[in-house]
């Protein structure tokens, strides 16, 4: 949604069309000949201004009860640009003012409406979005003002050119072009060279929500249009993210922005109560604040940083969202890491449950990347990258008091040691490398551990059917005699150097299939598989 920030403001230069309108020229001639002159002029007004062949079909000019001239039918097209469409549409524009001002203040226009206004922007203007990170330095180069060059020169009250409609032909072919319908648009205090001061609301189309803005927009760069300066500050409300397949929420956003159209910089914040995976757990209260860059042409975004915050985690992403290749649609990569996370908070948001069955701080990296499509979120997410948890803790006590009797045999406590002890958790580490595609995360390592015991895995795990394929290796630091007592002690005794391998104890193969509700855990001794309850 901040992208869509500066596609609307791009709809302000019309304001540019009624400086330098002769309007007052009226009150020199009697209204028959006064139409025909009046056609004549405000075309040369708008040659003039925008540099283009103007044709205007019809014009009327009334001086009763008050000053007012309405024309239809106007179209304006760039002399050097070849475009099949006009650059500017107005199927009807209204300017009036009254006598007084008119006598007194001969440069003065109360107010000019503009009815069934489009703008299409054709497939040309200045570079390409800036870089990110050090090489872009968060900052943007706001543009030069251009010489305004119009003869005329008015001074305009207000404008007002509510439902109009812009869209923005992409810099490369094959894509869609970029449609913005406006409910609203004002522009207030406009003269020729000279910024003008606007507000403007419009219905966001995906996710679909409110935008209100407020800002000033120009001087007016009639070379190269996305050229043009722009800064102001915009709030989004109720933005439905049930159209995004996978994930859910009402997002609400704020924010300043500043640039030129071809590059605009935005810094706001968003704010998502009721956030949710689909396919996941609970809804978690999701806030973030970011600094972008947009191109306000083309809809190409760099997020440098996104620091985003639900529950007692934070993640920080850099990377954006950008077309690449000809083809339709937009690709967020991003690059994310986790500072300050908890895995209880990533398992309600992803499993859900009162309890989460982990507990304890993540260290998280990871790549992301999302292709455009119409798949699910979760179907087309792709992640490269590793984590890491350092002494968490299992809610279950069923599963604590395993894990402990674990890690009393792998460090060759006996019985009679284990229960002279006070009760107490275990502290366990988990650290793996993983790729997430096509819903199915490839582990190529996987490793749990216990004080005195350890678990290698590789393999993968489907999403979809919770399917586990995987196989490693188990390895403790006791021999296998020391994890018994009496005669059982005594009679592995001669088999502790068949297992001892590698520096450990204790080593045998183990494999984990099924599902994540339904494990079956296993190994392979002497050719023989063993299940293990």
């Amino acid at each position: 949604m901040r992208k869509r920030i500066g596609y609307v403001l791009l709809v302000i230069f019309i304001l540019a069309l009624a400086m330098g309108t002769g309007v007052f020229f009226w009150a020199k001639h009697n209204v028959p000949n006064l139409e025909p002159l009046a056609r004549e002029r405000i075309i040369e007004a708008i040659d003039d201004r925008f540099d283009a062949d103007a044709q205007l079909q019809s014009l009327n000019v009334t001086l009763y009860p008050h000053p007012k001239v309405v024309g239809y039918g106007l179209s304006i097209r760039h002399k050097n640009w070849t475009d099949p469409q006009p650059l500017i549409y107005i199927r009807q524009f209204t300017a009036q003012t009254d006598y007084d001002t008119m006598i007194n203040k001969r440069n003065h226009v109360d107010l000019v409406r503009l009815d069934g206004l489009e703008i299409r922007i054709p497939r040309r203007g200045g570079a390409s979005l800036v870089k990110t990170g050090e090489e872009q330095g968060h900052e943007v180069d706001t543009g030069t003002p251009g010489q305004d060059r119009t003869q005329l020169k008015f001074l305009i009250e207000k404008i007002i050119a509510n439902g109009a409609v812009l869209e923005i032909q992409p810099q490369m072919e094959g894509r869609d072009p970029l449609r913005f319908d406006i409910e609203k648009l004002l522009l207030r205090n406009v003269g020729p060279g000279r910024p003008m001061a606007f507000n403007a609301e419009l219905t966001n189309a995906k996710p679909p929500g409110l935008i209100a803005s407020q800002g000033t927009f120009g001087p007016w760069q009639r070379d190269d249009p996305r050229a043009t300066a722009v800064s102001g500050a915009y709030n989004f409300q109720n933005a439905d993210l049930g159209v995004f397949k996978g994930i859910s929420g009402t997002l609400s956003s704020t924010g300043q922005y500043r640039g030129v159209l071809q590059q605009i910089n935005v810094d706001g914040t968003t704010d998502t109560p009721n956030f949710a995976l689909k396919r996941g757990g609970e809804p978690v209260h999701l806030k973030t604040t970011f600094h972008s860059v947009v191109n306000g042409t083309d809809g190409d975004t760099i997020l440098d940083p996104v620091d985003a915050h639900f529950l007692g985690s934070e993640f920080i992403c850099r990377g954006g969202v950008l077309h690449q290749g000809a083809g339709h649609g937009k690709t967020v990569d991003l690059y994310a890491v986790a500072p300050h996370a908890r895995m209880e908070d990533i398992l309600r948001l992803v499993m859900g449950g009162e309890r989460p069955v982990l507990t304890g701080a993540v260290d998280f990296k990871s790549k992301i990347l999302i292709p455009p499509g119409h798949e699910d979120v979760l179907d087309k997410l792709r992640l490269d990258g590793k984590f890491k948890l350092d002494h968490a803790e299992f809610t279950s006590p069923a599963v604590e008091e395993r894990l402990l009797r674990l890690s009393d045999r792998a460090r060759g406590v006996s019985k009679k040691e284990e229960q002279e002890q006070p009760p107490q958790n275990v502290a366990s580490d988990f650290d793996g490398v993983f790729q997430l595609n096509n819903a199915v995360t490839s582990f190529s390592r996987l490793q749990f551990s216990v004080p005195g015991a350890a678990i290698q895995l590789q393999g993968t795990y489907n999403m979809r059917t919770q399917a586990i394929d995987m196989d490693g290796k188990f390895r403790m630091e006791a021999t296998l005699s020391q994890t018994q007592s009496g005669v059982k002690h005594w009679l592995l005794k001669p088999f502790d150097k068949v297992f001892e391998k590698n520096g450990a104890g204790f080593e045998v193969p183990v494999t984990i299939k099924g599902t994540r509700s339904q494990p079956e855990i296993g190994s392979e001794i002497f050719h023989h598989r063993f299940t293990i309850h």
